[in-house]
């Protein structure tokens, strides 16, 4: 749901850049068969939006726009070969076509072809150094191939560009915390629940900050953090580990009874339930493991 929501938002910007910028000097025939795209685009019926901005670009082979929204309906339509050929034709046509380049890199990426991914970024960032979403962008494959230390040079300039990035932030979190860099780890998670608006958000932030919290062996924060987490967040992923942590925090503070209350709600979860019926089984059982 998330995604289709970045993607409709996505389609709303540009569809006012459009219209002010470029539907005006386009033909009748390619502009109207454009808006009827977008319009089908908007509502998520990316399917019957594919022959009218191909429609559009038989009108006008030079249309960029189109074939960006091209690419975006094939990519959503899980067509992945054939929304990189649109969005490699957009930026054909017009080279500094930034939104063409990241999503470009991001269908990469999505595939797996991380060294492409990071040539689309880079090529951003080659004419607009200030695009945080290009090194956001850099940051994110980085983060997926494992090289967390140039992940974060990365992410820690797409928050300097723009400190509301919070995405940006909870992946810097991540990375740092998988260096041990595990207080500036802290400040990330905290930035990224002060940027963003979206309560899932910040359930996922901080369930993040309380992991960190509770390696530090800040036991007070990292309980407030998940307490949080539970209010905040609908995930049964996010529900579970958070009450593991919690479970984890009172194990450590000796208070056993309400460590199995929180163990057994985490066991309720298939993801979780292994660790946490391992950890019940501990304290209850403790002379098992004592060798």
């Amino acid at each position: 749901m998330k995604r289709v929501i970045s993607i409709i938002s996505t389609i709303l910007v540009l569809s006012t850049l459009v219209g002010a910028q470029n539907n005006a000097a386009r033909s009748p025939e390619a502009g109207n068969a454009f808006n009827k795209g977008l319009d089908l685009a908007k509502k998520g019926d990316f399917k019957k939006a594919v022959p009218l901005f191909k429609e559009a670009i038989t009108a006008d082979a030079k249309f960029e726009d189109a074939f960006y929204m091209l690419g975006v309906c094939y990519k959503r339509l899980n067509e992945y070969d054939e929304a990189t050929g649109a969005f490699k034709k957009a930026i054909e046509i017009n080279k500094k076509f930034e939104q063409a380049y990241i999503a470009l890199g991001n269908l990469q990426m999505d595939m797996e072809l991380f060294d492409q991914a990071i040539n689309s970024f880079n090529a951003v960032v080659a004419f607009n150094d200030q695009s945080s979403k290009a090194h956001y962008g850099v940051g994110m494959v980085h983060y997926k191939m494992k090289n967390y230390i140039h992940a974060i040079a990365s992410l820690k300039k797409a928050v300097e560009l723009d400190p509301s990035y919070d995405s940006a932030w909870n992946t810097l979190g991540l990375c740092q915390e998988r260096e041990n860099q595990l207080t500036e780890a802290i400040d990330s998670f905290n930035h990224a629940i002060n940027a963003t608006k979206k309560n899932s958000s910040k359930g996922s932030y901080y369930y993040r900050l309380g992991e960190v919290q509770l390696k530090l062996k800040k036991y007070t924060e990292a309980e407030s953090s998940y307490n949080d987490a539970l209010k905040l967040s609908r995930s049964q992923t996010i529900i579970a580990g958070s009450n593991f942590g919690l479970g984890q925090v009172y194990k450590q503070l000796g208070q056993k009874q309400k460590a199995i209350d929180h163990f057994k709600i985490a066991a309720r979860n298939r993801s979780w339930k292994a660790s946490a019926d391992y950890e019940i089984d501990l304290i209850l059982n403790p002379e098992k493991y004592s060798y």
